[in-house]
């Protein structure tokens, strides 16, 4: 995403594309240094990730990690266009409601993640006369709204809305990690929790809540469970998933890779971290989830994980815990029991 914000910023630049008045949506908003000279009073900035988040308040802007809803009230509308299809389309689709007619929308990716495919995306919702620059192998495309296709536009959004997936199981959505299967590796990590979990514990990285769902339906002690993503998308999803089971649930939208001294003297630990920045893969990631496990976990509280068969977490664990073993592996993945 990287190539995408650069090339976005700087056309937006070289073309002159926006005006010091206009209202400016910025949605999947990133960092940037030419962000800072944007009227910070006229701009909406939409970011559903933590970290990106993180980077851009401390930027000094406001941010949102929920889509507006107050249609036609921005003259221009910027989206960095995520990989996911399903995503892509609903992003843009939202981005062209909330735009003003004879507004403007830009529109930026990747050409590995998408780039190539702008232009035809904005065709579908009715979008003619685009134009097209191609730098820092990304795209950016963008034209003016004047008669955009509105059932395309609802359908899209329809698609990419929260939805029932898995067998009418889960309440998931379009971009959230797996959104609409059972992951396998978490699949196999509930073979090796136990049902003796009780207290207070934690569902690091919890997704939609399939794993928390598990352990609540198996683990009737379970005093409270804190369940925390970075997705904000997700936070939202496993809350409804949830609401059947008694216990306290706190849902915490944060980024796992930081220490939380809030979250204190846990019993137990359940989590399947994430291993990818962008597409390449970050052990230091999943480490510092191993990390922030250690600390948020009480003296022999417990973590359970899964990872990757590649993935040389033993290290880790070995140096952080008192007592580390590999449960399983299989099926390309290794399962983890820690003790603090």
């Amino acid at each position: 995403m990287k190539n995408a914000i650069n090339t976005l910023m700087d056309t937006i630049q070289d073309e002159s594309l926006l005006y010091s008045n206009d209202r400016l949506l910025f949605l999947n908003a990133r960092q940037h240094k030419s962000i800072k000279n944007l009227n910070k009073d006229k701009i909406t900035l939409q970011q559903h990730f933590k970290p990106y988040e993180n980077d851009l308040i401390n930027s000094g802007f406001n941010v949102t990690p929920n889509i507006p809803t107050d249609k036609k009230s921005y003259d221009t509308a910027i989206l960095l266009v995520p990989k996911n299809i399903i995503e892509a389309k609903y992003m843009m689709a939202n981005a062209i409601f909330l735009l003003s007619d004879g507004g403007i929308l830009i529109c930026s990716a990747d050409n590995k993640s998408g780039g190539n495919r702008i232009k035809k995306l904005m065709q579908s919702f009715g979008f003619q006369d685009i134009k097209q620059e191609s730098r820092n192998k990304a795209k950016v495309a963008w034209a003016i709204k004047t008669n955009p296709d509105n059932k395309a536009i609802d359908k899209a959004i329809e698609n990419g809305s929260i939805q029932m997936v898995i067998d009418n199981k889960f309440l998931s959505q379009a971009g959230i990690f797996g959104w609409n299967k059972i992951d396998i590796g978490s699949e196999i990590l509930t073979h090796f929790i136990p049902d003796d979990l009780k207290g207070i514990g934690a569902d690091f990285g919890c997704g939609y809540g399939y794993l928390s769902k598990f352990i609540l339906s198996k683990n009737r002690e379970i005093k409270t469970l804190y369940c925390i993503d970075a997705d904000h998308r997700a936070i939202n999803c496993c809350k409804q998933n949830l609401t059947s089971h008694i216990c306290e649930k706190k849902f915490l939208w944060t980024d796992l890779t930081q220490i939380q001294d809030k979250i204190k003297n846990l019993d137990f630990i359940i989590m399947n971290p994430p291993f990818h920045d962008g597409k390449k893969t970050n052990t230091n990631i999943g480490v510092s989830f191993i990390n922030t496990a250690r600390n948020s976990l009480a003296k022999n509280g417990r973590l359970y994980m899964v990872a990757n068969k590649q993935l040389p977490y033993e290290d880790a664990l070995v140096q952080l815990f008192k007592q580390s073993n590999k449960l399983y592996e299989g099926q390309g993945f290794k399962i983890f029991e820690a003790i603090k």
